[in-house]
Parts: structure tokens; sequence; C-alpha cells
């Protein structure tokens, strides 16, 4: 057995030596993917643009899902040198939504926690420069050229995030300034998303126009859109950037969570209620109260925010529960001791649902800013277009299946949007991100890889529980109710 052993252990000695020296390097050396910029130069890349553009999610601004912003995964993906952000620490400013679990009930209805609204420390506040991510959460159009000081601005707005992301005028008066004093070699812009979609998220109630009832004037819009392009081709002329749309308001979780769930009670109800047309709903203008069927409803004929789950689910209750939370006084000829959204004197609040006479007013409103958006972008050889409107379109529709993960635009389950139903989650910018690569690389002749989604963080959420039919989710009151767009 000794001498069998020996000769075994011989041979593998002699095999291994054998194996040693031969040269097996292009069996073994890792494939590198090509990469090549084109004709464009990522040495300093930089972002303007919303909360979109700043990676706020799930209601906040926080540092674990800042490094995850589309314009961090493109600059690390184009190789770019410092892609510096304004950081705050977890949980962030905002009010983070934090899954916490699911309810006993059948089908589960997800609940949540609320963090503090600065419940994080900003980190970067010496920064000696601009950031390159000059995303402001809140930020419209306007935003973008307008030299208002930004801790005046902070104050009238509401809005701690002007003062925190431009921090001082002396980097520059406003976010084209700041972005200029960098000195871009190359720019994302995704901007005036806001200038609608605050008005859908509201109900319809609130807007950026004159008014501020209705979205933002097509003229006024056109003109701020060419304001901005304008100064940045003439200013940084050789500048590229890539331009992103504005999404349909209906592709959002935020609009599809709710309606179908308040639809089955609302059938439920009928069988005590017989002569129940549907949902009871306020209107702004005559004749001030509409009426939203089960069919509207479950087909998102009519739809309903996220923020309606906090009072969908006392339906029926002879209750003002809604203007004491408000702390409003009971408008007059509304009556609460009649069931609360089934009667005309007790209606469903206006905030909460945007019918289909706002839902025409916010798409036609998205359809001329992208035709504006299109026309002056690709007008210009150094700029191109990220049609953000027709793929987070055929996401909702049909849903993607990537790297293969699946991806759709349910609420919790769909893996593209957070807890808050509007912004994207980690996965999900890494999605745009990619798409904005694909754009990249056919307009400039570069060959930047594409991010494999696999290495992102996902959502996360219990895969013991049945997701197919959720239930309304649970907030807290208040909840949601300073969503920073």
């Amino acid at each position: 057995m000794k001498k069998i052993f020996l000769v075994l252990m011989i041979g593998l000695i002699s095999l291994s030596i054998f194996n040693g020296c031969e040269d097996r390097t292009e069996l073994t050396a890792p494939v590198e993917p090509a990469f090549t910029t084109g004709s464009a130069d990522f040495t300093r890349v930089v972002s303007i643009g919303n909360s979109l553009t700043a990676g706020f999610q799930s209601n906040a601004l926080f540092e674990s899902a800042q490094k995850y912003s589309f314009g961090s995964l493109i600059a690390k993906q184009t190789r770019s040198a410092n892609y510096v952000q304004p950081l705050i620490s977890d949980p962030g400013y905002g009010g983070k939504i934090n899954l916490t679990g699911f309810s006993n009930t059948t089908p589960p209805r997800p609940m949540f926690s609320y963090s503090p609204a600065q419940g994080g420390t900003p980190l970067l506040l010496t920064h000696a420069a601009p950031y390159n991510n000059l995303g402001v959460p809140g930020a419209i159009l306007y935003d973008v050229m307008d030299t208002t000081d930004f801790a005046t601005k902070s104050v009238m707005r509401a809005n701690p995030f002007f003062q925190l992301v431009l921090r001082n005028p002396a980097l520059g008066k406003s976010i084209f300034e700041q972005a200029k004093n960098l000195a871009p070699t190359f720019l994302l812009v995704w901007i005036g998303n806001n200038d609608v979609l605050g008005y859908a998220t509201s109900g319809g109630t609130r807007g950026t126009d004159a008014t501020g009832k209705l979205p933002s004037n097509d003229a006024v819009f056109g003109f701020l859109y060419n304001q901005m392009v304008t100064r940045i081709a003439t200013e940084l002329p050789n500048t590229k950037a890539v331009f992103g749309n504005i999404p349909n308001v209906t592709s959002v979780p935020y609009f599809k969570a709710v309606g179908p769930s308040v639809a089955v009670e609302i059938k439920k109800a009928q069988a005590v209620y017989p002569t129940l047309p549907g949902l009871v709903y306020a209107k702004t203008d005559a004749p001030y109260v509409g009426v939203a069927t089960v069919e509207a409803l479950a087909s998102f004929q009519t739809l309903l925010t996220l923020t309606s789950s906090t009072y969908a689910s006392y339906l029926g209750q002879p209750t003002g529960k809604y203007y004491v939370d408000k702390g409003l006084a009971i408008p007059a000829g509304v009556d609460t001791t009649k069931p609360f959204g089934f009667d005309p004197t007790n209606p469903f609040p206006n905030e909460f649902v945007l019918d289909p006479d706002e839902m025409t007013i916010a798409n036609n409103a998205v359809t001329a800013f992208n035709n504006t958006i299109s026309t002056l972008v690709s007008a210009n050889t150094n700029f191109a277009l990220f049609d953000a409107n027709a793929y987070m379109t055929q996401l909702s529709a049909t849903g993607l299946t990537i790297d293969g993960i699946g991806f759709g635009s349910s609420f919790i389950t769909g893996g593209v949007f957070s807890y808050d139903g509007v912004h994207l989650s980690d996965q999900g910018n890494a999605i745009v991100a990619n798409q904005i690569i694909n754009v990249i690389n056919t307009k400039f002749s570069a060959a930047i890889p594409r991010i494999n989604l696999s290495t992102i963080p996902g959502m996360k959420f219990s895969k013991k529980i049945q997701l197919d039919n959720l239930g309304l989710p649970i907030f807290p009151v208040g909840a949601l109710d300073n969503l920073y767009l």
C-alpha cells in the first residue's frame, strides 16, 4: 500500500509540475468588457434635476440610497473622476418609509413605519466645490436658472433641500451656475417632472402654473426649457449631454396601489347600500361631487393616490377624521354623520382622487412638455434624448425581465419603485442608468458597459407572503404629506 501511495503521489506531483509549466493564460484570463467613450468625455459628469436625479427614495434622501442614484452609477460605469453628492446619513431627510411587515388579514396588508423628518446628518457641507449631483428634491424647471437665495427659497417653499444641495451662493447663484462652474464635460439633465407631477400627486388640487392650480403653462414651460438648453449650448459649447423627458403619471404605482382594493370594498358595500353608485368624492369645481364606479377604480379610469390609503379604511363610517387630522374646519354642506365616501354630503377628499378630467389635463401637459423637450434637444448634435416616458410606459404595460429578474410597476413587488410609489429603487435607478448608457453608446459611438442588475440591491419584502393581491397599505397618519418630487 505504501508503494502504491508513493507512486500516486509522484504521479500527481509530476502532473502538477507539467501543468504549471504550461502557458494557460489564454484560457484563464478574464474577459474585460469593451470600453470606449467615443466622442464623449466623462472626465467631469454633472447632473441637473429633481428628486429622481438626487437619488431620493422611500420619501427621503439618505446615503445608502444616494450611492445608487443613476448619475452616480453612470459616473462609475464611465470611469469618471469623483462624482460628489450631498450625502445625508441614514435615515436621511424627508421622513423615510420603512416596510415593517404585513398584517394577518386576507389579503395581507403591508405595514410601514416613518422615520423622523430630519433623522440624518449632512456629511459633506464643507465640500469646497459645487456637488456633481445637483438634483434638488422639489425642484421645478423654473428653479434651474432661478437665482433666489437658497436659504430664503428653502423657507418660502418649506423645502430644506435647496439649501442642503446648493449651500453657498459663492459656488453659483443657481443650479445652472453651479453646474457650469464645475466645467462639466458631460451633463445629465432630467427636469420638468414636477411641473406636472405635483399637480397629479395632489389629486389635481395644486399646480405649478401662475394660479397654483394647474400644471405649468405650455408656453412658459417652452420658454424656460429653451432658456436652459440655449445657455448650456452657448456657455458650455463642448459639453455633451443627455436629457430625460417626463414619464406619464399613470406609469407609477403611487396611482395604482389603492384603487383596485377600494373597488373591492365598494362592491361589498353595495350589498348593504344598494343605491351606492361607487366612491363619492369631492371635486374642485361644480358640481363639486363626483362618483368613481367600481369599474373605473379597478381599471384605473379614476386614480386614487397612495396617500388615500390612510383614509380608505374609514369608508362607510360616519366620520370627519380627515378634517380633524388636517386641522381643518368642517366645510359648509359636509355632514360627518353620513357614511364617509358613500354620501354626497360626506365625500372622499378631493386631494386623493385624480378623476378622468384631471387625468386628461395631466396627460396633455406631459405630451406638450415632451414635444418641447424633443424638439429642443434634437436640434443640437451635442445633445441626446432619453425617452423615459416610452420606457416607463412599456414597463407599466408589460413588465420586463432583466438579468434574470422580473420587473414591473406594481407597488412593492414590481422592484422598480421605492415605498413611496413615485421614486425609483436602487435597481430602478440602475435600470434608468442602463437606458441612458444605451443612449450614450448610440449617440456618441461609445462602448460603456451596462450595469448587471443582479449586483444592485433589491427592495426588501417577505417572500413568504402571497403578494398577488395586496390589501390597502397601512401608513401612519400624515405620512407622505410632504412628498418631495
